[in-house]
């Protein structure tokens, strides 16, 4: 009996380290997935490089997920020469491993203030 259960938690096991490896995507905060998502703010939405990522939280995913929902602040625009439009508050980020190849896959939202206006 406990050879039999030996058994399960080390096939158990294997499969978790194989899903971990090809499967999971890098985290939320994981530094290549930072690089990626500051680099689609400054590139895509134009913000200046001075912005930075703050408060990084993991809205969902887990040890075994096929991908990763994230939120972040958005921090270094204080003074800064923003595009026209509503100002960006915090960023949205999706990562996942797509393709036969497990490639990694990010998109990136920003999810503007809320502006009161005056409205006659």
């Amino acid at each position: 009996m406990l050879a039999g259960l030996l058994v399960v938690a080390a096939g158990t096991a294997a499969v978790v380290v194989h899903v971990r490896r090809t499967v999971v995507p890098p985290g939320c905060r994981d530094a290549g997935v930072l690089a990626i998502v500051r680099h689609a703010l400054v590139a895509r939405y134009h913000l200046p490089p001075t912005v930075r990522l703050e408060a990084v939280r993991v809205r969902a995913g887990g040890p075994l997920a096929f991908r990763f929902v994230c939120t972040a602040d958005l921090g270094g625009l204080r003074g800064a020469d923003l595009p026209p439009g509503p100002r960006p508050g915090s960023v949205r980020y999706v990562t996942r491993l797509t393709g036969a190849a497990r490639r990694l896959e990010v998109s990136v939202r920003i999810v503007p203030l809320l502006s009161w206006v005056p409205v006659q």
